[in-house]
């Protein structure tokens, strides 16, 4: 794009003129007199722009030929100039344009709500890391190139990065709504097959706009999904992106144990697929109300995720329909190659299935089949030696049922699933799975 922007470069006898162009990622600045370019600079996360937006001689500063140079221009040059370049450079002066108010919530305790000195009505927070709990600047570098590139109603809308002298600072859209994890914890809703069926719906489709971009999330978990109600209409969303890569970069051991893929733990290529595994472990817990891979401590969790080994016929036992128990199947597969598509997944029978109740049920005689079928349920647990085949065709009316209390639900030993690679114990450095995190600054 071309911007008719002049600034100008102050001297002791004459002052250079300069019109900005910025086109093919390169912020250019020509010679106004001879119509050719002094400097080029390549816009990436390394180039840092001071904006100096005080007094009458309001300018911008970064380096340039290896020298830190101050480019002057009226005010509303300025502010144009930092609007085109903020998702493409790093700025410096984060509390000359922010002031950082309170905590995003009390579990993330490095994102803070912001407000924009000219714009108090932005819905902004600030994400804070720590320069030196960062190994690498790449890795922040990685997610903002990921960041800037999303477009989706599921998904944080990137605004800018700030680097100071010892904090990051990236600056995203407000995010509404609550972590699966905590609604499921603290039984704040209760899930029923319609409900289940919608989030998944969602997260599907979440996933097949990042397979569009070849993006890996490669951390879905409950503690990354949040559910927001909004009048009738169900909002899922899908956040933190510090895990995430484009498809075909280096394989790195990372997420949430317990919601791993199996391929993550191999020493080789993988995909967009790893991400559907991830979702199916959601989608378990969502339909057990317990984790698919268990265990007493972060080590242990990591070795049965490891090991795969998991058994899926105690979902029978509290009356999951057969096409959801098929759908989850699918995508717990752990050959990637086999585990079902996004887009397949999307046609699944149970995610087209209406699910709506029978209009002819009048609420009395709901409640009284619901009751009898809880009895039955209750009737099956005790009985688990002479539990009978299920039919496959169960009445519409009983999707609108919740789940059975926690306490109803059976615990089947495992099995194992299908495992394709060796069971080895966890290793000391299997517990060890990278996280771009920060303490509070608070």
């Amino acid at each position: 794009m071309n911007l008719d922007f002049i600034c100008l470069r102050k001297h002791l006898f004459k002052d250079s003129i300069y019109q900005i162009d910025i086109q093919n990622e390169q912020l250019r600045l020509i010679d106004a007199t001879s119509g050719k370019p002094k400097y080029i600079i390549k816009l990436d996360w390394s180039v840092e722009i001071t904006w100096n937006l005080t007094g009458q001689e309001q300018a911008f500063g970064l380096k340039a030929n290896q020298k830190f140079k101050w480019f002057h221009a009226k005010p509303q040059v300025i502010l144009n100039l930092k609007k085109q370049l903020q998702k493409h450079v790093t700025s410096t002066d984060f509390n000359l344009f922010y002031t950082l108010t309170t905590h995003q919530s009390k579990e993330q305790n490095n994102e803070f709500e912001v407000l924009k000195k000219n714009d108090n009505t932005a819905n902004l927070i600030a994400r804070c890391v720590q320069k030196d709990q960062v190994d690498d600047q790449n890795i922040i570098y990685r997610e903002l190139n990921i960041l800037k590139l999303l477009n989706h109603q599921g998904l944080p809308n990137f605004e800018e990065f700030y680097c100071t002298q010892g904090m990051y600072y990236i600056i995203m859209e407000k995010m509404y709504g609550e972590k699966l994890s905590t609604i499921i914890n603290t039984s704040k809703l209760q899930f029923n097959f319609r409900l289940i069926q919608s989030i998944i719906v969602e997260c599907l489709q979440i996933l097949q706009y990042l397979e569009s971009i070849n993006v890996m999330h490669r951390d879905i978990s409950p503690e990354n999904i949040l559910y927001e109600q909004q009048n009738k209409k169900k909002v899922v969303k899908l956040i933190n992106f510090s895990n995430s890569a484009k498809v075909g970069t280096e394989p790195q051991k990372c997420g949430t144990p317990g919601y791993i893929a199996p391929e993550i733990f191999l020493d080789q290529q993988y995909g967009c697929e790893c991400d559907m595994f991830s979702l199916g472990c959601v989608f378990y817990k969502l339909l057990a109300k317990k984790d698919l891979f268990q265990g007493s401590s972060v080590a242990e969790v990591i070795s049965q995720n490891k090991k795969c080994s998991f058994n899926l016929k105690s979902l029978q036992l509290i009356r999951v329909p057969s096409s959801a128990q098929d759908l989850l199947t699918q995508m717990l597969e752990t050959n990637p190659k086999l585990r079902i598509s996004v887009q397949d997944a999307l046609k699944h029978p149970f995610i087209n299935d209406p699910l709506k109740p029978n209009s002819n049920q009048n609420s009395q005689n709901f409640s009284q089949v619901r009751s009898e079928r809880y009895l039955i349920q209750k009737e099956l647990i005790s009985l688990q030696s002479q539990k009978k085949k299920l039919d496959d065709d169960l009445d519409v009316e009983y999707f609108n049922n919740e789940l059975p209390p926690k306490c109803q639900i059976p615990v089947m030993d495992s099995v194992k699933g299908g495992q394709r690679f060796s069971s080895d114990s966890v290793q000391e450095n299997d517990t060890k799975f990278r996280r771009v995190s920060s303490k509070s600054t608070g």
